[in-house]
């Protein structure tokens, strides 16, 4: 396996990353000519986080956000901690509601979704899967595959449905709203769907962003990729055992190497972009513009073991069978039924160019959850916007966001208008 050689070949050039920073830093006392710093600066910023040189990905660090024109402090902290997953919350005075954010488990560490997490906390308290390395989780925590990730979603949304405590100890209900991106579709759904079928609460809505739910549908590179070869090529191609120096040493995983070669091959244009962004603010000297595209481009970069399990589930179920679109998905068993969904307003988005997700395979959640009234149902297309656009950038903050927002508020008032009218045609014949 390579991922001994290739963490070896991490270790030397991480060292010598060490070695040119004192050297800079040395330098930095005559002086040098500034085309020297802006260089040594520049390759820091770009070009080391393709090495995958971070030990750890950069924190959220949302110390505030403005509301209503003045800041508003923001606490952030682990609430359920899961060998694979940490349930995180960011929560603020004054929030009324829960917003699950459902992060894919595709590679990137969750803090690549901090620009929707910081957009979400305008509309309460919002909970996201803060997805753990799988090479440092131990053997003894077992396997991690999608019917794992269910049970865990499971536990999650449970743990918010149910009724809480102000600081008074009053009890109070607030709605809980789920928002689902990318990958992470597949499993909300799924969760959600077993949920109803065994009776639970339902959240007062669900939002299904540019996910793989019917891949047979105008299929993308990657759905075309995971299609074409088999489980066994996946298993004896892209899976490798994580070695000595890790807790989750002979773990067997999709390494990050895999991914870094997938950014730069498969989806080159998103980090161009990236470092355009980077390049206008260093060419306007803008300190703040050029901070936040650094920052950017270490959460985009910013990249984690799968587990293998996980890995070839996703392939087999969600990209070579379709099961969920299928109605063939069976977890632990039962079979995966979205229709049991009710009394919930859902939303699935979409980009029209989006090369991740192909058109119509998110959209094809409405047909699958016919239990949810048609005109709880809807869809938005956002014209020219492409997969990451669709949870950071402009077209995320001007239209996918306020979307969102409408959503919430439209599901809030028809939950209760439906508390409220009972309750009256009670009173009249009483």
């Amino acid at each position: 396996m390579w991922y001994a050689l290739v963490e070896q070949q991490r270790q030397w050039l991480s060292a010598w990353r060490e070695a040119a920073r004192y050297a800079r830093e040395a330098c930095d006392a005559w002086p040098a000519p500034a085309l020297v710093r802006a260089a040594s600066s520049c390759y820091a910023d770009l070009f080391e986080p393709l090495l995958g040189l971070a030990t750890a990905p950069p924190s959220f660090a949302i110390g505030s956000i403005a509301n209503g024109g003045s800041p508003c402090g923001v606490d952030e902290h682990i609430v359920a901690t899961m060998p694979f997953c940490n349930l995180r919350r960011f929560s603020r005075a004054g929030a009324a509601r829960d917003v699950l954010l459902c992060a894919p488990l595709a590679g990137h560490a969750a803090v690549m979704m901090r620009e929707t997490v910081e957009a979400l906390l305008a509309d309460g308290d919002v909970y996201i899967t803060d997805w753990v390395n799988a090479r440092d989780v131990s053997l003894a925590a077992g396997r991690f595959g999608l019917a794992e990730y269910v049970a865990m979603l499971d536990g999650f949304i449970d743990s918010l449905v149910r009724d809480k405590r102000d600081a008074r100890g009053t009890r109070r209900k607030r709605p809980l709203h789920v928002v689902a991106v990318c990958q992470s579709t597949f499993p909300a759904l799924g969760a959600l769907a077993l949920r109803a079928q065994r009776g639970c609460a339902p959240p007062a809505s669900i939002t299904l962003i540019g996910g793989p739910l019917d891949a047979r549908i105008n299929p993308g590179t990657l759905g075309l990729a995971a299609a074409s070869h088999s489980l066994d090529w996946c298993e004896r191609h892209l899976i490798d055992v994580v070695p000595a120096g890790f807790a989750g040493r002979g773990r067997h995983v999709f390494p990050t190497w895999l991914q870094q070669a997938e950014i730069a091959i498969v989806y080159p244009h998103r980090y161009v972009s990236l470092v355009e962004r980077y390049a206008q603010a260093s060419s306007r000297g803008d300190c703040g513009a050029l901070a936040e595209a650094r920052r950017a481009v270490l959460e985009y970069t910013a990249l984690l073991d799968m587990p293998a399990e996980y890995f070839l589930d996703t392939v087999d179920i969600v990209f070579q069978r379709v099961s969920l679109a299928n109605r063939t998905w069976r977890v632990n068993g039962k079979l995966v039924e979205p229709a049991a969904l009710r009394d919930v307003a859902l939303l699935t988005v979409e980009g029209t160019r989006d090369a991740v997700t192909g058109a119509g395979q998110t959209h094809a959640a409405l047909e699958m959850c016919s239990g949810i009234a048609a005109a709880a149902r809807q869809h938005l297309d956002v014209d020219g916007c492409d997969h990451y656009g669709l949870f950071t950038g402009d077209r995320w903050r001007g239209e996918v966001h306020p979307a969102l927002q409408a959503t919430f508020t439209r599901a809030e008032a028809f939950r209760q208008q439906a508390y409220v009218q009972p309750r009256r045609s009670g009173v009249a014949s009483g």
